[in-house]
């Protein structure tokens, strides 16, 4: 006789791949920077081990500093944090390079392009020239944000709609242009897509 509680309890067999935090294996010359959002520092990996940000090579600190340096956003905002050069740094490396994804953010002595990293929902980050949350590599606006949060809320159409203050027509064709970004064509697949690119 087939035990039919044993076979549902049984996990099922997966072929994907388990993913790793960039720079954490000993091979791994990459970086990965990672933010601690309670004091918003910064630590971050290569070949297996992990170092503060005041250990960070003075050629990478370079690299962070100029992308800094270039957006003026985001030199006002964190300009209001700390008046320290060095902890501006270090702060703008936490809003853009926060997550600990498993994509490295400096490939080869290259910074990377932001991540899609928010500190919380409204994060100051958003207003920067140097950051844009992306899906499927398409840059989101406000709106298309606004969408992505809501629907992860498990919002309806109608309230959604209500909360931007726009018809219910209107919200359709926002809608279909995030599907069309996001290369989907339906809620489901865009949900999975925003969790997958931690939105």
């Amino acid at each position: 006789m087939i035990n039919t509680t044993a076979n549902l309890q049984k996990k099922p067999f997966c072929l994907r791949t388990h993913k790793r935090v960039a720079g954490t294996l000993p091979n791994d010359g990459n970086i990965e920077f990672i933010g601690i959002p309670s004091t918003k520092e910064v630590i971050w990996f290569q070949f297996g081990n992990q170092h503060s940000f005041s250990c960070l090579p003075k050629k990478y600190y370079q690299l962070l500093e100029t992308k800094y340096l270039s957006d003026k956003r985001a030199m006002k905002d964190i300009g209001k944090m700390s008046k320290d050069p060095y902890r501006q740094v270090e702060l703008y490396t936490y809003y853009v390079y926060g997550d600990a994804d498993f994509t490295p953010d400096i490939i080869n002595e290259v910074l990377q392009p932001a991540e899609n990293y928010r500190h919380d929902l409204d994060c100051i980050s958003l207003g920067w020239f140097t950051k844009d949350l992306t899906i499927n590599g398409e840059p989101l606006n406000n709106r298309d944000i606004l969408i992505c949060d809501m629907m992860v809320q498990n919002y309806t159409d109608k309230l959604m709609a209500f909360n931007l203050n726009i018809s219910l027509p209107t919200f359709d064709f926002h809608k279909r242009n995030l599907y069309h970004k996001a290369g989907v064509d339906n809620k489901c697949a865009l949900l999975l897509k925003i969790i997958n690119e931690r939105i």
